[in-house]
């Protein structure tokens, strides 16, 4: 081989290796409430190529013009906030990974098999009665829709049987037991390598909520909050994680 045309070899899997890293991983994490995902989402929040998009679609699902539910009282700036400015959001990152945490429920009317095809999707997923138990703890009360198996199951039919995709899934239990293993095996499931920086953090608080935000995330979000790492589930099961 000549010593051009090594060059040229060279310069070739250099600019492939540069455009690779420039590419953006979209991963979407679905869930039902009080599943342990924004624990989850968490781990992500600590790395550096990563971008987090919290609940996109929760804001079109409570305070639009085309909500399905009442439940946090009214917001009239967000009255015209649509499901394409919820994608908007997320199109919008450019970090190498792109991950998104969102309730099936929130999301499930307004998207497409468009939009699941142009993400890896993977699922999170806890025990029912754990679940209720967690929603009784913050005394709040789910719809049937809000509960979120259905839509959960719904998306993850999509995604496995429609789209073909291979299941990623978490069990939220199972997660909390062996933080490492389970995010070292999601990270290679997903295509990235593992940073120990997602096993701890010193602020527990995913992000600087707005003041509307504040009112209600405090109570969804206090075990989090309070942590600066992962916390094993307790015999008792009165400190669970938040949604």
């Amino acid at each position: 081989m000549s010593e051009n045309l090594r060059q040229a070899l060279k310069l070739m899997q250099d600019q492939t290796f540069a455009y690779s890293k420039t590419i953006t991983k979209n991963v979407t994490l679905w869930a039902a409430p009080r599943c342990v995902s924004t624990a989850f989402e968490k781990t992500f929040a600590q790395r550096s190529d990563t971008e987090i998009v919290h609940e996109p679609f929760c804001d079109v699902y409570f305070f639009s013009q085309w909500r399905r539910s009442s439940r946090f009282g009214e917001s009239p700036e967000l009255l015209n906030y649509s499901s394409e400015q919820a994608i908007a959001q997320i199109r919008s990152k450019t970090a190498p990974l792109v991950f998104t945490k969102e309730h099936a429920y929130q999301a499930l009317p307004y998207i497409d098999r468009d939009f699941l095809a142009s993400s890896i999707n993977s699922f999170i997923l806890r025990h029912p009665l754990e679940v209720m138990g967690s929603w009784y703890r913050v005394k709040e009360y789910p719809t049937a829709e809000e509960f979120g198996f259905t839509a959960l199951e719904r998306i993850w039919q999509i995604v496995t049987e429609e789209l073909k995709q291979k299941p990623i899934l978490v069990e939220a239990t199972h997660f909390r037991q062996n933080p490492e293993q389970i995010l070292r095996k999601y990270c290679q499931e997903i295509g990235v390598e593992f940073d120990s920086q997602m096993l701890n953090w010193s602020n527990g608080q995913l992000r600087e909520w707005s003041p509307r935000e504040a009112q209600f995330h405090a109570k969804w979000h206090s075990t989090l909050d309070k942590s600066d790492t992962i916390m094993p589930p307790t015999e008792t099961k009165e400190s669970q994680y938040s949604c």
